[in-house]
């Protein structure tokens, strides 16, 4: 790919990132302050065993949210790596070229459609 036709994907990419980093940044904050003590002094700990069980169940859940944000991450920094090496746009797996629609709607993929399919179809 070009580096006229990457640029786009790059400034995409780099956006997409900030926000997530900043999402990240919010989530763990917001799962550590749920086990710390409330605003006006008094204690967290839910006086009330569904009250328990929904805290938790908020706890676990923001946890899953920032694994899931930065497995995100990581295969953001990929995508621009690939970028910097020159071979952004092309599929990892079969050295294929992923189309750009593709890209726009997934911009840190390292497959096409079809390796994307079929890896995901193996891993079941």
């Amino acid at each position: 790919m070009k580096k006229a036709d990457v640029k786009p994907f790059k400034e995409m990419l780099l956006v997409l990132r900030a926000r997530l980093r900043g999402d990240v940044s919010t989530l763990a904050d917001a799962a550590l302050s749920s086990s710390g003590g409330g605003r006006d002094g008094s204690s967290a700990v839910p006086s009330h065993m569904a009250d328990m069980g929904s805290d938790t169940f908020e706890q676990d859940n923001t946890i899953l949210l920032m694994n899931n944000e930065g497995e995100t991450l990581v295969q953001i920094e990929g995508a621009l790596e690939r970028i910097e090496n020159g071979v952004y746009g092309s599929c990892m797996e079969c050295s294929g070229k992923i189309p750009k629609m593709r890209l726009k709607a997934i911009p840190y993929t390292p497959y096409c459609v079809k390796c994307a399919g079929e890896l995901e179809n193996s891993q079941f």
